[in-house]
């Protein structure tokens, strides 16, 4: 495990992991945590949420969970510690339910499928406002900058693991898929954006284009176990969401 500034640090696969007693890698659901550790941190999200960065104290966090100032720093170190911890834990359990609810699904349900899985994420305006709350604190923060830019790599492997592809830390090498990822990103946060402004916002349109989009532009991926086309062409000529490249 390799030591970083923060309150973070990465093991041997760059998964990062919270130092401290935590060990929280972004592949764990929030279950896996100590009651007091998750305490704490639905704590420090309703107080994020609620009254801005500003409030977030290691005194009010233990205060609102009704836990010892000391677990704060036993669980998290310090305020970045805890505020890294905050980042990674918005919207990180919904990735990994959504991601089983993507599980053999067929091809013909996978784009409508994945596609009502973003619609249903960018959504939670709660947790975005969180993360939009912490966003410009951690890009003037370089160990938090480093931390979020690890989480997104995350989030750009759960998408293409949404399309079937197996091993998508692998797949995020190829170009073609790694763009792919990074758009549905994108999207994902742009739309969120608009529906905390205004939570009366439709987005049942730009996901309808968006599917459309999909289904016109690439097929559901056919995964690595068959990187053919029904016809036997390859995934590009076939239409399909490209893999992986040798």
């Amino acid at each position: 495990m390799t030591a970083a500034p923060g309150g973070w640090s990465t093991d041997g696969d760059g998964h990062a992991r919270i130092t401290g007693h935590q060990q929280f890698t972004f592949e764990d659901p929030l279950s896996s945590l100590p009651e007091t550790a998750r305490n704490l941190l639905i704590a420090a999200k309703e107080i994020v949420a609620e009254d801005g960065f500003e409030a977030l104290t290691l005194k009010a966090v233990s205060e609102r969970a009704g836990e010892n100032k000391a677990m704060v720093a036993y669980y998290f170190d310090n305020k970045a510690g805890l505020v890294a911890a905050v980042l990674e834990s918005v919207i990180h359990d919904e990735y990994l339910d959504s991601l089983d609810r993507m599980k053999n699904v067929t091809p013909d349900e996978r784009i409508p499928r994945l596609v009502g899985e973003m619609q249903r994420m960018a959504a939670w305006a709660d947790d975005f406002q969180v993360f939009y709350e912490l966003l410009p604190h951690a890009l003037r923060d370089e160990a938090l900058r480093r931390r979020l830019a690890m989480l997104y790599r995350w989030y750009w492997k759960m998408k293409l693991e949404w399309f079937g592809i197996g091993d998508g830390a692998a797949a995020l090498a190829d170009p073609d898929l790694l763009g792919l990822a990074q758009l549905l990103s994108a999207i994902i946060d742009g739309l969120a954006v608009q529906t905390a402004v205004d939570p009366d916002v439709d987005l049942a349109n730009p996901y309808r284009v968006l599917a459309r989009m999909l289904e016109h532009e690439a097929a559901p991926a056919a995964g690595p176990s068959n990187p053919c086309g029904a016809d036997g062409q390859g995934a590009e000529a076939a239409g399909r969401v490209p893999q992986p490249r040798q």
